[in-house]
This record gives C-alpha cells, sequence and structure tokens, in this order.
C-alpha cells in the first residue's frame, strides 16, 4: 500500500466526489473487504455499493487484492491503493485571463503548486523521511529576521557545496523556504 495516491485526472475526482464513496473508503479499516461485508457494515444494497466499488476499482483508488471462493461464488475483496488520497492542485488549475502577464502573486502561486507537485511525488514514491519537512507553527518574526534567516541559510547552503568535488554521490533536493503571514483569527486558534 502507498502512503500517498494524488488524483491527477477529473475522471478520478469525479468517482471519488459521490459521497457514497467517501464512506466507502472510510469504512475501511486495517483489512480488506468485498462488496457483501461494505453493504452490510453502510446498510446499503450490495448492488449499489457494488456499482461504486468497481468504479472506484476502476480509476485505480481501490485494488483488487484477494478473491476468495464462497459457495461457488467468487467473493472479492478491495482495499484503498493508499492511506491518503489528495487531489492535485494543477488539475483545477485556470485562469480566465490567459494574455496577461503573471503578477506576483500568481508566480508565487505557480512556485508554491510545483513544490507541492513534487512534495506528493516523493511521498507517492515513499522517497521522504522525517528529517525532509523541518516544521515551525507560529513565528513570531518581523521581516529584517525573514530576510536574515534567508541569507544566513543562503550562505551555509554556498559554503556547504563550495566544499564538494562532486555530486556523483549525493542525492538531489529542492530546498524550499515558506514563511505564510498567519491572518489574527488564525493565530488565535492556534
Amino acid at each position: 500500500m502507498k502512503e500517498v495516491l494524488v488524483l491527477r485526472d477529473l475522471e478520478c475526482i469525479k468517482a471519488i466526489a459521490h459521497p457514497r464513496r467517501i464512506d466507502i473508503l472510510k469504512t475501511f479499516d486495517k483489512s480488506p473487504l468485498s462488496a457483501k461485508q461494505l453493504s452490510q457494515l453502510l446498510d446499503e444494497p450490495h448492488a449499489k455499493i457494488n456499482y461504486h466499488i468497481k468504479t472506484l476499482y476502476k480509476v485505480g483508488i481501490l485494488e483488487l487484492v484477494e478473491e476468495k471462493i464462497k459457495s461457488g461464488i467468487v467473493e472479492k475483496y478491495y482495499y484503498p491503493k493508499a492511506k491518503h488520497i489528495v487531489i492535485g492542485k494543477s488539475v483545477i488549475d485556470f485562469s480566465l485571463d490567459d494574455e496577461c502577464e503573471c503578477d506576483r502573486e500568481e508566480l508565487y502561486i505557480s512556485k508554491f503548486e510545483n513544490i507541492s507537485e513534487l512534495f506528493y511525488q516523493a511521498a507517492e514514491e515513499d522517497t521522504l523521511e522525517k528529517n525532509n519537512i523541518i516544521d515551525y507553527n507560529t513565528v513570531y518574526l518581523n521581516r529584517e529576521e525573514i530576510d536574515e534567516i534567508n541569507e544566513t541559510i543562503k550562505a551555509k547552503l554556498k559554503e556547504i557545496l563550495s566544499k564538494r568535488e562532486s555530486i556523483s554521490e549525493e542525492a538531489a533536493y529542492d530546498l524550499v523556504i515558506l514563511a505564510v503571514p498567519l491572518s489574527k483569527e488564525e493565530e488565535y486558534n492556534i
């Protein structure tokens, strides 16, 4: 089972958008379930649950993990393909004004979406490690302090890279420093 499955096309999003299909996904625990078991757990007719399972299976959200023959009938057991299912942001990325040049905010959003996509891809490939994400919440800083942190990290990175004789044994990373201002309402809710 994968850690993360990123839905990147409209067919997958359409398949998961049905409330009953979300209920089906939430019903799975640690073991695979058959349509019959799901219909009993959700108190729905077997035919309806079977239809939803086939839709989720067709788009790759569920996978068939086992088939058992019971009383001459083949019972299929399914399980979600990943622990977490997220929708890729690029699926719904559009603009009404194709001819305008990107302003500053659009450029930032584009950079964030690119790094988000790389993050989701690494999560799907199970290459993320605990130390890949460094997270500090609700840190009070002024503009100069943020600039100082940025310059310090740039200098340290430049120092580390200048000591290298080759990059043949090193893994490639994209590094991102993201300082997101919190609104007063968000700040108090934390």
